[in-house]
């Protein structure tokens, strides 16, 4: 499936080179390899994360530590972090337990990160979202991810990883998402900011369509040079990073005249470390899905939207698969969908109801 029911798309104002053209050996190790977290990092979004975690602040009881004969209240219950919550949905207890283990190392690798550049700084880029999504949004977003696959006629008929992106201005959130086959239901294990599509006039800019989209052998992706520009940007990351190609897309583009769909090239890929990360949780890419350093790392070595290319690899012994690591360390069960949505428009599946 080359394109699924998505309503729009864009080329990334990045042309694509040949795969030998890449910038990363065809044979060999790979050039980035996933940072650890530092302590100062850890350090950093351990209070944060304390805060958001818990049921409730100490306030009560620091307070009653100044009078005495007052019994100091009891400490609050620990509130289990969200991808533990969304596992345990799931009924395969090997699955359940893979789910855990990937959303832990998930936070551990990328979302602490991430909370780590941002915290202290003004607007939060709304880092409470960020550490525990809500049952309520991902709710949401659960009935929309699976509208959008079951309409869009995917192949539901393995469990499998997939990524969602909420397109919506006030989110930009990137979810690490699974389809359960046996419940047919969808856990999210992840969670890091993203930055979609923002129309620019008189530039070559889409807005990141809405939709279905597979990664395919068809649509071969490649690995960053890591080059600058005039500007100083390295427009898809440090060198080695990876591109994941969904092909040609229609997506709405800024003409003089107006806004139009208009072909682009729908990638997912990394930013500029320096230049770009600091600017991901807001609309901001030239169309197409701009990731943290660390969240790529992660679908990478992990292998989320690998199926196709894992199920190569293991068939066709003799085919060069220099794109994938040799490092890996796959999934049970890679898939190969990147699903684009916006909260601000409500779900698929709420459309669907209501006919429009």
């Amino acid at each position: 499936m080359r394109e699924a029911a998505g309503s729009s798309s864009a080329v990334c104002g990045v042309s694509r080179p040949k795969a030998h053209e890449a910038g990363f050996p065809r044979t060999g190790g790979p050039l980035f390899r996933q940072a650890a977290v530092s302590l100062a990092g850890r350090m950093a979004v351990a209070g944060l994360l304390a805060v958001l975690l818990t049921a409730g602040l100490p306030g009560p009881a620091l307070a009653a530590k100044d009078k005495p004969g007052q019994p100091a209240a009891a400490a609050p219950a620990k509130v289990k972090p969200f991808y533990e919550a969304e596992a345990a949905a799931v009924a395969d207890a090997v699955a359940r337990q893979e789910l855990v283990a990937v959303g832990r190392q998930f936070a551990e690798a990328v979302t602490a990160r991430t909370m780590a550049r941002f915290s202290g700084k003004t607007g939060q880029r709304h880092l409470e979202l960020l550490a525990d999504p809500g049952q309520a949004y991902r709710d949401a977003a659960r009935a929309d991810a699976l509208a959008r696959l079951q309409a869009a006629s995917a192949d539901l008929s393995a469990s499998q990883y997939f990524v969602y992106a909420d397109r919506n201005p006030a989110t930009q959130l990137l979810l690490l998402a699974y389809y359960d086959a046996d419940a047919k239901r969808v856990a999210f294990v992840g969670a890091d900011f993203i930055s979609s599509g923002k129309l620019r006039p008189r530039e070559d800019s889409f807005i990141t369509p809405v939709g279905v989209f597979e990664h395919l052998p068809e649509n071969w992706g490649y690995r960053a040079e890591g080059t600058k520009n005039s500007k100083g940007w390295r427009g898809l990351g440090a060198r080695g990073s990876r591109v994941w190609d969904f092909g040609y897309q229609q997506a709405p583009r800024q003409f003089r005249q107006g806004v139009y769909d208009s072909q682009m090239r729908l990638l997912m890929h990394a930013t500029d470390p320096d230049q770009g990360e600091p600017r991901l949780g807001g609309p901001d890419s030239k169309g197409c899905v701009r990731v943290s350093a660390a969240a790529n790392a992660f679908l990478d070595n992990r292998s989320i939207l690998d199926r196709h290319y894992e199920q190569i690899a293991a068939t066709d012994k003799e085919r060069d698969m220099w794109l994938l690591r040799r490092d890996r360390s796959p999934v049970s069960h890679p898939g190969s969908y990147l699903v684009v949505g916006d909260s601000a428009q409500g779900s698929a599946s709420n459309e669907a109801a209501t006919g429009r």
